[in-house]
């Protein structure tokens, strides 16, 4: 397995712990500090800069208007 192959398999790890902390947390803030920890896994990516900037609040929103 090469280096991309690993850091595309992380960041998509990243994604699928994403989707289980979301129904978890009442607010964006709370779902921001579960998912802080874990931005390593994006590291050698431009995952990274997106979650950073406004990621985080892009899949808390198309998560809670898909609910709805």
């Amino acid at each position: 397995m090469g280096m991309s192959s690993w850091i595309l398999d992380r960041v998509d790890e990243f994604y699928d712990l994403a989707q289980k902390k979301i129904d978890e947390c009442e607010c964006l803030d709370e779902f921001v500090f579960a998912m802080k920890p874990h931005e390593h896994m994006l590291l050698g990516s431009s995952e990274l800069e997106y979650v950073q900037e406004d990621g985080y609040s892009e899949m808390w929103n198309d998560f809670w208007s898909a609910k709805i």
